[in-house]
Order: C-alpha cells, then sequence, then structure tokens
C-alpha cells in the first residue's frame, strides 16, 4: 500500500474514531511524542503503552466536537490537522494540533503532535 492511501486510510479511521482500523496502522514498537516535558505522556513507546494513553484520554477528556484536515503527504511522512471542542478538568477549550506521522516498513512508526489554539 502507498504512504498516500495509507494515509488516507488512517486519517478517514481517526476521522471516524474507528480505533480498530486506525491502530492496525501502528507498527507494535511506534513511539508517539507530545510537546509536554513533565508529563509521561511525553513520550510513549510501544503499541500497548499508546492503547494505555488512548484509555487515558478517553477516560479525562470528553470530546464535543472533533474535525480533521488533511493528510498532507511528504515522502514517508503526513501530517494532519486536528481541531476539537473539548473539556477536560470541568474546563471546555477549543484545541488545535498537528499530527505528523512518519511511515517505515508500511506501519506508522511514530506519531508526532504540535499544538496551537484554534483559530490562531
Amino acid at each position: 500500500m502507498s504512504i498516500d492511501q495509507l494515509a488516507r486510510d488512517f486519517t478517514k479511521a481517526v476521522a471516524e474514531d474507528n480505533a480498530e482500523v486506525y491502530q492496525s496502522y501502528w507498527a507494535d514498537d511506534i513511539v508517539s511524542l507530545e510537546p509536554m516535558p513533565d508529563s509521561p505522556m511525553a513520550r510513549v513507546e510501544g503499541r500497548e503503552a499508546l492503547l494505555q494513553k488512548h484509555a487515558w484520554w478517553n477516560e479525562n477528556a470528553e470530546v464535543h466536537d472533533t474535525t480533521t484536515e488533511g493528510p498532507f503527504v511528504f515522502g514517508d511522512q503526513f501530517a494532519v490537522n486536528y481541531s476539537m471542542d473539548v473539556t477536560m478538568d470541568g474546563e471546555r477549550s477549543q484545541m488545535s494540533e498537528v499530527g505528523l506521522y512518519t511511515v517505515k516498513d508500511g506501519k506508522i512508526a511514530e506519531e508526532r503532535f504540535f499544538y496551537g489554539q484554534a483559530g490562531s
């Protein structure tokens, strides 16, 4: 499968919140990076750890709405823009982030997130 097709299929599955499909694109040794240096979520390694990270998100975030834009493919990487309306710790906010995904051997080997504020 081409990276273009993988990126389209992955992004569609994320937009539809189809975890079974989007998780099938993860490499077993996937690395997930977040710009939170003092958090245990800053660097998560391996499929099981990433599943735990997703479980934490689902338990702690009430997602009211989310949109995706992309994917934008270049070489062995693709990016997706995410906008979210989320309540965490009782505080509702508009969030935006870019996910940058690196593909190796037909699987997503790394995901790296960059944060911003929606509308900025």
